[in-house]
């Protein structure tokens, strides 16, 4: 029984929610068969993959997260930095509660990078995984974004976030994805209630430091030469993230022979989003 409160109620599947360290983590739960748990980017909510759950969930048992920081998972103001590692160490604890054994991983972006480090740093929890333009080496570049740099100062970031929660922002959030994607009207649509629940579920602690997760990351090149669990890499081929994706590919080639790498050749970064079914015929074929 849900006894947390829910910006709504998920569309497909069931709500749950797992204490981890005295955090609540939510999840939408759907399907039967080997547990697949997915990961979305950073800021985003599980609704990344709403597309896809009903396919998913012919073959899989789902959880579809909310990381901590988004959603309406816990949002901690302090003691807490949202890492990949420390996503990863709750994720992990997540697994082991819910009495799962072994899973199978999708995460895109930040999750994409969780997931690699999960596979990393525990094998043991871990089946295959899938990585949607997530790192391994931390970038030398990103594109640039103003938000950090705000969300570090309160009453700035908190009059941003303010702004962000009521939805002043929406519309230039959507342009921006809009500009390497020509959406269709029922696409925009979609895209724009994701954006909204997004926005919603924005707290400033949580932004900023999630926006620095590419600095505050530790790095774990060593312990992911030894993946031995198989991987399937996706990447946009017109990503704004291209070259941090290309940096992983190089890596993968070069320490995980078992890693599959495909290229969306009219992909952007926001796979899951512009490409659903693809995806999903990609993580079925692959798992």
């Amino acid at each position: 029984m849900i006894t947390h409160a829910l910006m709504a109620k998920a569309e497909f599947g069931d709500d749950g929610f797992v204490e981890i360290d005295s955090r609540w983590i939510h999840y939408v739960e759907a399907g039967t068969g080997f547990p697949l748990i997915l990961i979305p980017g950073s800021y985003s909510t599980y609704r990344v993959w709403n597309s896809v759950l009903a396919i998913l969930a012919e073959r899989f048992r789902l959880f579809a997260l909310d990381p901590l920081g988004a959603g309406d998972s816990d949002k901690p103001a302090a003691g807490f930095r949202y890492t990949i590692g420390e996503q990863a160490d709750a994720i992990a604890k997540g697994i082991r509660s819910l009495r799962l054994g072994k899973a199978h991983v999708v995460g895109a972006s930040y999750g994409g990078t969780i997931a690699f480090n999960l596979a990393a740093r525990y094998p043991d929890r871990i089946g295959k995984i899938v990585s949607i333009e997530g790192g391994i080496v931390r970038p030398k570049s990103l594109p640039g974004s103003p938000l950090e740099k705000i969300l570090k100062y309160p009453v700035l970031g908190d009059a941003l976030i303010g702004a962000i929660r009521a939805g002043w922002l929406n519309e230039i959030a959507l342009d921006t994805i809009a500009e390497g994607w020509p959406m269709t009207k029922a696409e925009r649509g979609r895209m724009r209630k994701e954006i909204s629940f997004n926005a919603r579920s924005a707290k400033r602690a949580a932004w900023y430091w999630i926006g620095r997760s590419h600095e505050t990351l530790t790095p774990f090149e060593e312990e992911a030469k030894r993946i031995a669990a198989p991987v399937l890499y996706l990447r946009g081929g017109r990503s704004e993230f291209w070259e941090m994706a290309a940096e992983t590919v190089r890596f993968l080639e070069q320490y995980l022979p078992q890693a599959r790498i495909q290229t969306v050749e009219d992909g952007i970064h926001d796979l899951p989003s512009q490409k659903p079914y693809a995806v999903a015929e990609a993580i079925l074929n692959f798992l």
